[in-house]
């Protein structure tokens, strides 16, 4: 049964004499705490379900269906016990302690085996939302219910780490409110619902100051752990392509990256935005030079600055730059994407000899970055010997056709530019076509597609093109990376999806060095002046339909808008606050602190703070020369408060009066002083203190609050006699 709320306590003289009040050594909430707690655990794991090992996540689903059927039944006993509007009960021992410490050591051992496979983060995440699992069998005292609050917030935040989208963030911060409500009722249960919001609210609008302030001044740490580098998890680009990858890859509508040119968008065919060079071919599949399947990338490497490109010998410089800033999506990758000639000045960017930039990482999160291009620069103005014998290797076994037409073109043409011009006008005057659906080839062979499907996506026609070159003695690589993008007018900014991933070639000519050649643009000049063509753009259509693709909703003109609008927001919450690095906030404070060397802005800030304290000076003026009858109704609701932890809560229903009568009747020994207090806070509601002067309320206000400080030294008195 339900405790009653009422208890007889011992007499003790000079202090609480027959007073009446229940001390509890166990927590008691309502029906509504325990199913808030639950529903804000759910939610709170809910933002790392992906994360989630499948034991834990079966473990914390059958946890939380464990603890709501029996918090569901002890709720409807208590109901038919009790027609109290509020009714209070600790909670259920659902499982034995003993029990609940043998789960905590077997899972945290079991989270420790686990450890090799899901790296040092996951496992902290685990063994965090494990501790929060457990916590909820033992809410015994009000320090469980804070520490399980707190593990909570803690659980939510934690999601921030894999997802920083301005809409996921946006959502976080509200649950994390929601906990934050959980306490507040736990102090004002008899509050309604939207005065506890508005509460809520105004203490979050106050921290928003504080927090802008450490945002931008606190010191950005690294990070002592790293996202795990899961093979599952790596998205976009592979560092080895065969006949078809890209193809595949066209299909996908997810962002690879986002582009905000400082000056002028080049035009969409002046887009290539190159991630790697594959200029080792087995016959079927392409990869990265000096290395092999199963091995680490060889390739040197060095700065990506400016001053080490102007000081090598291996490039050009010519031109003016184009600057821009490059935001990627976590890809699990190391490599980036720029235009040709790339230069960067972050310490965290390195540059291949293959001219390809690279992250000296894994990008593991939303990464900023700033690049300097130069599209004149002359790449390899001589070639070595070494770089000539690797991108001229061919294998003569699986292409034998391809081999003997270079033969043959090269004894046709002594001039390089005129043997490629004439492979371009085949790829165009021919019947070959372009397209997401190319036929399957025997081998991933060459020749079939050269010689008899002729149809194929980009790199179809690059691998050709490429090993043709080599067949006819020009050095030949394959580049992928992507193609165009989709402008955003609303953010001024440039979107490139995985669907525009891309293929093409690169061939060395003397004094000129390496020339991008795109064979696509011989097959498919639309595709490459503007995007994808209408014949392909009908494929991709036609492929991407299904029973919930949406097609017909996305290509809707008010949905293009919207999303726009959407994606434009999105953009520059990753650009201004998830690229705010530990550099950006380096620069930042180094401006700051510089310009507050000079005079004239040491002013305006002495200025500024003496309008901020003049500002809270008068506010506080105001508040204190206002007639303090908010300071009655305020002493009022403190009283009620305080009551109500000692489980002497006031019914909604109750008027004051109503209320000061259950008090003297109940409980005699209090009721000398709330009387006073209730009948101060009933003088506030239905007369007016304006007849009597300033002295006299304050004498009265006086006296109200000696009656507050008795009641609840009365209060503690009896519960130290219990305890």
């Amino acid at each position: 049964m339900i405790k009653t709320t009422i208890q007889t306590l011992k007499q003790k003289p000079k202090a609480s004499k027959g007073l009446k009040v229940i001390v509890e050594h166990k927590l008691k909430l309502n029906s509504k705490m325990y199913f808030g707690l639950l529903f804000f655990q759910l939610l709170n794991l809910l933002t790392l379900v992906q994360q989630f090992n499948v034991a834990y996540l079966l473990f914390a689903l059958f946890a939380l269906i464990l603890q709501f059927t029996v918090h569901f039944r002890a709720s409807r006993k208590a109901s038919s016990i009790s027609n109290q509007a509020l009714i209070l009960y600790s909670a259920p021992k659902i499982l034995p302690s003993w029990l609940i410490l043998l789960l905590a050591v077997s899972g945290s051992v079991a989270i420790a085996v686990a450890g090799q496979t899901l790296g040092l983060l996951l496992s902290m995440i685990h063994l965090l939302c494990f501790a929060y699992s457990l916590k909820m069998f033992e809410i015994t005292s009000r320090k469980d219910l804070y520490q399980l609050v707190v593990l909570g917030i803690f659980v939510a935040t934690s999601s921030l780490i894999f997802i920083q989208s301005i809409y996921f963030s946006i959502a976080v911060i509200i649950l994390v409110l929601g906990n934050f409500w959980i306490l507040i009722n736990l102090f004002t249960p008899t509050l309604q619902v939207s005065v506890q919001a508005k509460l809520l609210a105004k203490l979050s609008v106050f921290s928003v100051p504080l927090a802008v302030i450490l945002f931008v001044t606190f010191p950005k740490l690294s990070p002592f752990w790293q996202v795990p580098n899961v093979e599952s998890a790596k998205v976009g680009l592979s560092d080895s392509v065969k006949i078809g990858d890209i193809a595949q890859l066209a299909l996908s509508d997810e962002l690879a990256f986002r582009v905000s040119f400082q000056n002028n968008n080049p035009k969409h065919a002046q887009l290539y935005w190159r991630a790697m060079v594959l200029d080792d071919f087995d016959g079927v599949t392409w990869r990265q030079g000096g290395r092999k399947k199963g091995q680490q990338n060889n390739h040197e490497h060095g700065s990506a600055s400016i001053s080490h490109a102007n000081s090598s010998t291996d490039v050009e410089i010519n031109g003016t730059g184009l600057s821009y800033q490059v935001i990627a999506e976590p890809s699990f990758q190391s490599w980036l994407f720029a235009l040709d000639f790339a230069t960067s000045e972050q310490g965290n960017i390195a540059q291949r000899n293959d001219y390809a930039l690279f992250y000296r990482g894994i990008i593991s999160q939303t990464l900023s970055y700033q690049v300097t291009s130069y599209p004149e620069a002359i790449l390899a103005p001589k070639l070595t010997q070494e770089s000539r014998a690797l991108n001229l290797t061919l294998s003569s076994d699986n292409n034998p056709k391809l081999l003997a037409k270079g033969e043959q073109l090269r004894q046709q043409y002594s001039d390089d530019s005129q043997l490629i011009n004439h492979v371009l006008a085949e790829f165009n005057q021919k019947d070959y076509f372009y397209t997401l659906q190319p036929p399957r080839l025997n081998n991933n062979s060459l020749d079939e597609f050269y010689f008899d499907t002729q149809a194929g996506f980009c790199e179809h026609y690059a691998s050709s093109f490429t090993y043709l070159m080599r067949a006819a003695g020009i050095p030949a690589r394959m580049v992928v990376g992507y193609l165009g993008g989709e402008f955003n007018s609303s953010g001024n900014y440039l979107s490139v999806y995985q669907r525009n991933a891309h293929a093409w070639s690169e061939v060395w000519l003397p004094e000129s060095g390496w020339q991008r050649v795109d064979p696509t643009a011989a097959v498919d000049p639309e595709r490459v002046e503007s995007g994808f063509s209408n014949n392909l753009m009908q494929e991709y259509n036609h492929l991407s339909s299904g029973l919930f693709s949406m097609q017909a909703l996305r290509s809707m003109w008010w949905y293009k808008q919207l999303k726009m609008q959407i994606d434009a927001i999105d953009y520059q919450w990753t650009r201004w606050v998830i690229g705010y690095t530990g550099q950006k906030q380096s620069r930042v404070m180094a401006k700051l602190l510089a310009s507050l060397k000079e005079g004239k802005n040491i002013f305006y800030f002495i200025l500024t703070l003496i309008v901020i304290a003049l500002f809270v000076y008068v506010y506080k003026s105001v508040k204190v020369k206002q007639r303090t009858d908010d300071k009655i109704k305020a002493l009022y609701l403190k009283t009620l408060a305080l009551l109500a932890q000692h489980n002497l809560a006031k019914v909604k229903s109750m008027t004051a009066q109503q209320f000061d009568d259950f008090i003297a009747k109940t409980q005699p020994d209090l009721s000398e002083d709330f009387s006073i207090i209730s009948r101060g806070f009933t003088q506030l509601a239905y007369q007016s203190f304006d007849g009597i002067s300033q002295q006299a309320y304050n004498n009265h206000l006086a006296k109200l609050q000696t009656s507050y400080r008795r009641l609840r030294w009365q209060l503690w008195l009896a519960k130290l006699s219990i305890n």
